[in-house]
C-alpha cells in the first residue's frame, strides 16, 4: 500500500462558488436522454441543439427566429377547439451528425463563477486528438478563456489530447490578443511522469505443455513529455501535493490516502522504462490527483479522473479535507469520473464500494468512463435517484440557491 503524511490534502483557501459549470467533452457514453435531477441544471448537447435559432426551418415554421420561444406544431392540440394554425408552429433541424461521439477516456471543462468573475479549467483531454477537438467542435469550446488543463494521471486516455488542447489554446489567445503577447495556458501534471504504461497478460500454455504461459505486455501508448508541452505553448507546472488554482477557485490533490482494504490498484498494470527497457509492476498509480470545487449552499463537487486510488478513498479524503471542525463543515454534493470498477478484477470490489458510498451518502454521483454498467446499476439500486449518467456533451449547472 502507498504511504503519506497524513492530512497532507489541505485546501484552506478555497473559496465558495456562486455557480460551477460541468461540460463534458469526452466520456465512455453518449446519453441524451436519462432524465435527471433539477438540481444538477443539466442541459445536454442534443437539447441545445434542439433550442438552436441557427437550425430553424424556415419552410416549415410560421415563426421568425428572432421570436422563437416555443416548439409548437400543427399537430399538437392543447383542448377541444384550439385552433393551432392561429398559435403558429416552429420546426427545428435536428443533425445528428452535429451529436458528439463517445470514446474510452475523459475531459471535463469546469466554469467557476463567483461575483460575476469566471475562471475556466480543463479536466484531462481524452485519449486522442482527434476525439477531443471534434467535440470541443461541436460544443464551441471557447479555448481563449481556459487558463490551466489539469491532469488527473499520466494514462494515455487522460493525456492523449493535451498537445493538441495546448496548442488550441495557445493559438485561440494568440487570435484573441492579436499583436500583444498571449499568456500560455498553464499545464498542471503530476512530476512522476511515466515513459509509458500498460497492463500484463499472461497467455495460457497449450494443451499438455508443462511451462507456464508465456508474459505478454500491452502498452498504451507514451505519454506526452514535458517539453512538447512546453513547445506546444504551454507553461508546464509540476505539482505533487495539494494546491488550488484560478484565485483558489478549484483544489488538486496531491497524493490520495489508500486505506480502504479492498481498493488496492490496477492489478496488473505495468510501467515501461525507456532506460532500463524493462516492464515493472506497478499496481498503485501514486501519480493520480482529484478535483475538487465548492458551491455556496450545494457543497462540494469532486472530480475523480479514474479511481486508482478508489472512489472510496478519493471521497473519505475530501471528507477529512473539509469535515467537522474546520471553518467549514461541507457536504459532497456530486461526485463526477471514472470510478473504475469495471472488468472481471475490479468488479469484486462494487458490493464493498456501494456500502462505503452509502456511508459517504454524497447528494448525487455520476460515474462515468471506466466505472462499468454493473457498478453503476449496484449504486442506482442501492441509492436509488442519486445516480446519474455522465454522458459526453452533458452540461451540468450547479448555481447556489437562496433558501
Amino acid at each position: 500500500m502507498g504511504t503519506q503524511e497524513p492530512n497532507e490534502n489541505q485546501f484552506p483557501d478555497l473559496v465558495e462558488l456562486d455557480a460551477l459549470r460541468l461540460t463534458v467533452i469526452v466520456d465512455n457514453e453518449v446519453d441524451f436522454m436519462t432524465s435527471v435531477p433539477n438540481d444538477l441544471g443539466l442541459t445536454t448537447q442534443a437539447q441545445s441543439l434542439f433550442k438552436d435559432r441557427r437550425h430553424l426551418d424556415t419552410d416549415r415554421s410560421t415563426i421568425p427566429s428572432g421570436h422563437l420561444h416555443t416548439h409548437l406544431h400543427a399537430n399538437a392540440t392543447e383542448g377541444e377547439g384550439d385552433d393551432v394554425s392561429k398559435r403558429g408552429m416552429t420546426t427545428v433541424d435536428f443533425n445528428f451528425a452535429d451529436v458528439c461521439c463517445g470514446a474510452h477516456g475523459l475531459s471535463i471543462l469546469l466554469t467557476g463563477i463567483k461575483d460575476g468573475k469566471e475562471h475556466k479549467v480543463l479536466f484531462d483531454t481524452g485519449p486522442h486528438s482527434a476525439i477531443f477537438l471534434e467535440n470541443a467542435k461541436r460544443l464551441e469550446i471557447e479555448f481563449e478563456k481556459i487558463e490551466v488543463i489539469v491532469l488527473s494521471h499520466w494514462h494515455v486516455d487522460h493525456s492523449g489530447g493535451m498537445l493538441a488542447a495546448v496548442e488550441r489554446c495557445q493559438h485561440a489567445r494568440e487570435q484573441q490578443q492579436q499583436q500583444q503577447s498571449a499568456s500560455p495556458v498553464v499545464v498542471d501534471l503530476h512530476p512522476d511522469r511515466p515513459d509509458e504504461r500498460g497492463i500484463c497478460l499472461t497467455k495460457p500454455s497449450p494443451p499438455g505443455a508443462t511451462a507456464s504461459g508465456a508474459i505478454e505486455y500491452v502498452a498504451w501508448g507514451k505519454e506526452p513529455t514535458f517539453s512538447a508541452l512546453e513547445s506546444a505553448g504551454g507553461k508546464v507546472s509540476k505539482n505533487a501535493k495539494a494546491h488550488t488554482i484560478c484565485d483558489s477557485f478549484f483544489g488538486v490533490s496531491g497524493t490520495i490516502p489508500r486505506n480502504t482494504a479492498y481498493e488496492t490498484g490496477l492489478p496488473n498494470h505495468v510501467r515501461w522504462s525507456e532506460s532500463t527497457k524493462t516492464w515493472s509492476a506497478e499496481q498503485e498509480i501514486m501519480d493520480e490527483r482529484y478535483l475538487v470545487a465548492r458551491v455556496r449552499s450545494k457543497g462540494l463537487i469532486v472530480l475523480t479522473g479514474c479511481s486508482h486510488a478508489g472512489v472510496i478513498n478519493v471521497c473519505q479524503d475530501v471528507k477529512r479535507a473539509f469535515g467537522a471542525g474546520k471553518k467549514t463543515d461541507d457536504h459532497i454534493f456530486f461526485v463526477v469520473g471514472g470510478f473504475h470498477l469495471a472488468g472481471g478484477s475490479m468488479e469484486t470490489r462494487i458490493q464493498e464500494t456501494v456500502k462505503d458510498m452509502k456511508e459517504i451518502n454524497p447528494a448525487y454521483m455520476a460515474p462515468g468512463h471506466c466505472s462499468g454498467w454493473r457498478a453503476k446499476s449496484a449504486l442506482e439500486n442501492a441509492m436509488t435517484g442519486q445516480v446519474v449518467s455522465l454522458g459526453v456533451g452533458s452540461d451540468f449547472f450547479i448555481t447556489h440557491q437562496e433558501s
